[in-house]
């Protein structure tokens, strides 16, 4: 019951850093670009297994000389379409198992506003197959709508 007791507090006390990693990742490449004016975002899942997906909106954003954001490639554009393959695959098998899933329900994507002057940063994280964890932002900015796509399963 001890050992029981000590590996729980062990975890416990990891789960926040974990967690901090996490956001802290997802704040700065936020912060980089600005003050967003609005945001939307819907989850499917929880604690370490789970999808995201989010739009944010602003009215100009810092993306010369960003530290995250590079501008979209024709080569590109198929990597991009890959991940974006990857989600929708993720929001089908949500959608079999449950229509009225808030990330269901509310997921829109159109992968025809990918272009060259648009921009994105991806990461993937360590320790994971391809496609296993990753963030994927891209920013339209003929709308100056900023795409998040997060998936940990």
């Amino acid at each position: 019951m001890k050992r029981f007791a000590c590996l729980l507090i062990a975890v416990l006390l990891l789960l926040p850093s974990t967690a901090c990693t996490i956001e802290t990742r997802q704040d700065k490449v936020l912060n980089s670009l600005g003050r967003y004016e609005s945001k939307q975002l819907w989850t499917h899942g929880e604690f370490q297994d789970y999808t995201d997906f989010g739009l944010y909106s602003y009215s100009s954003a810092k993306l010369n000389d960003n530290q995250y954001f590079k501008l979209v490639s024709e080569t590109d554009i198929e990597l991009l379409y890959a991940f974006v393959d990857n989600f929708e695959q993720w929001i089908e098998t949500f959608r079999s198992n449950d229509p009225d899933d808030e990330l269901v329900a509310n997921y829109a994507f159109d992968r025809s506003l990918i272009d060259t002057e648009d921009y994105f940063y991806i990461y993937e994280g360590e320790n994971y197959s391809k496609f296993g964890c990753y963030d994927m932002w891209i920013f339209d900015a003929q709308t100056y709508t900023l795409y998040y796509f997060h998936h940990n399963i």
